[in-house]
């Protein structure tokens, strides 16, 4: 049957294996999988998980596992069980791992052959685990990935209604125990709807996920937005620029979302100019400034594809800004405009709004931003200013509404009265061209300098094979800041320290 009306995920699927089947969904290890193929794998895995270990509606079931076709299957087995998808960063301590599958309670969890060390000792705190799921791996008292996929008939999928939970993402924040962030079938749509907007996606895509699949862009958009359009994910799990642009060479790959970070790697390439890249028509990318002169970068070495950035948070359902590719150059600094239905505010301390041009705290409207937090309705409540979530983001509007951010609140540096944001003067010294990374932090200010409360520190990174001084960096920041947000000290590292990730952990900088 055809024009099924779309209320949850599991329609997604069905409408789309209706219409596709012989079309490729996923390509993984070079070898492409047809919707069909994938249909039976999904039911195979979902009649083990309901009908030999009974799982049952809005139960969740944790995910640790690299990217991998495995993940894939996983995913949609879950959703079309009606139960919730809940993904654990394989890069967690054994404690912060056990600690997001004690949260939620989890029976059931899929553990990758990479991780089975981390694994077991996370395990030996878990009590409530019944079922652990080995990928690649034959550990002792694990079910085998391999045999479950195999498995019975399983029930039709269940009644699902828009507001029932589908996916528990954790923050990754950089300080304190992540949150779990309640995501529901209708969020899910909602951001489809935004990035199909926002990015300019079609069915005849082939998008290359190489971020990683326990994050917010795979689970929230790639995974569910290629099954809504019937496009084609390129799984890869390994995020080397050698690798990456001979993939989109072989598979005629059209779309890449990525980091700032891997722009400038693929750019410096040797011999990138080799590559017959003409298939690709978008990089997207988000997480860090992009310097300008990776932009020019990215023009001279792939003319004619769309650079957007593009910006959005956990908590609120992921997109919400995109800086379209025309905006590209001359707004660099820029994470766009607001994209259709979303609902922003930037406020002062007491709540008001402020005008274009002042900093002030980044607002969205929750009928943008998550259910909760599972289990800490305090916490989410402890976020909202009446019916507006404080992302705890700073940012200004200019008089054409593009949003410009300024750093996190709690990096706001007060230098003798005069707020410093952290990002401004990280941006600048980033646009140097001998720096690779930069963060900025607030240090006590003491003996003579005590008057003005706080001083600037730069933590700066060189890119390989380059030298530069302390000098030279202030120099850069006095010819393009006023002088009060001139760092007062500079340090140079070969790496910023970082989360799990990928965020820098600032407090380990001061």
């Amino acid at each position: 049957m055809y024009g099924l009306p779309i209320k949850s995920l599991v329609d997604v699927w069905d409408n789309n294996l209706a219409r596709f089947p012989r079309k490729t969904g996923v390509i993984w290890e070079d070898r492409g999988y047809s919707f069909a193929e994938l249909h039976k794998q999904v039911e195979g895995l979902r009649g083990s998980l309901v009908r030999k270990f009974g799982l049952s509606k809005q139960e969740k079931v944790c995910f640790l596992l690299p990217n991998c076709f495995e993940y894939y299957i996983g995913y949609w087995s879950v959703v079309r069980s009606g139960a919730v998808v809940v993904p654990v960063n394989v890069r967690l301590k054994p404690e912060s791992i056990a600690g997001i599958i004690r949260h939620v309670e989890a029976r059931i969890v899929f553990v990758h052959g990479a991780v089975v060390e981390k694994a077991v000792e996370a395990l030996k705190d878990c009590p409530d685990v019944e079922v652990v799921i080995g990928v690649g791996t034959t550990h002792a008292g694990w079910e085998s990935y391999e045999s479950l996929v195999e498995g019975p008939a399983p029930p039709e999928p269940p009644t699902i209604d828009p507001t029932d939970l589908v996916i528990i993402m954790h923050t990754s924040g950089t300080t304190g125990d992540p949150k779990g962030v309640m995501i529901t079938h209708e969020n899910i749509f909602f951001n489809n709807k935004n990035a199909i907007f926002a990015q300019g996606f079609r069915h005849e895509d082939i998008h290359l996920l190489v971020v990683p699949m326990f994050h917010c862009t795979a689970l929230y958009t790639m995974l569910p937005l290629s099954a809504y359009q019937g496009s084609t994910i390129l799984i890869y799990h390994r995020p080397e620029p050698r690798e990456l642009v001979e993939l989109i060479q072989k598979h005629r790959v059209t779309t890449f979302s990525t980091v700032p970070t891997m722009c400038y790697f693929l750019t410096n390439l040797k011999g990138l100019d080799q590559y017959d890249l003409r298939s690709l028509r978008l990089i997207a990318y988000a997480g860090a400034p992009m310097p300008p002169a990776t932009i020019r970068r990215l023009r001279e070495k792939f003319p004619g594809v769309w650079l957007h950035n593009f910006f959005g948070l956990t908590e609120t359902i992921s997109l919400t800004h995109v800086l379209a590719d025309r905006y590209a150059d001359v707004h660099p600094d820029s994470i766009g405009k607001l994209l259709p239905e979303v609902l922003q505010r930037i406020v002062d301390d007491d709540g008001n709004d402020v005008p274009p041009g002042e900093v002030g705290e980044l607002c969205f409207h929750k009928y943008n931003v998550t259910q909760g937090y599972w289990k800490r309705p305090d916490l989410f409540q402890a976020a909202m200013l009446g019916d507006w979530f404080r992302t705890g983001d700073l940012a200004r509007t200019d008089e054409d509404g593009f949003v410009y951010l300024k750093g996190r609140k709690k990096d706001m540096i007060i230098v003798g009265g005069e707020n410093v944001y952290a990002l401004e003067v990280e941006s600048t010294i980033l646009s140097h061209p001998k720096v690779m990374e930069a963060a900025v932090v607030g240090v006590e200010a003491t003996g003579a300098f005590a008057y003005l409360g706080e001083l600037i520190k730069a933590v700066v990174v060189p890119k390989e094979g380059e030298t530069i001084t302390e000098r030279e960096i202030k120099k850069h920041c006095a010819d393009n800041l006023p002088t009060y947000k001139v760092p007062h000290f500079v340090e140079f590292r070969d790496s910023l320290p970082r989360n799990p990730s990928g965020k820098v952990l600032k407090r380990e900088l001061k």
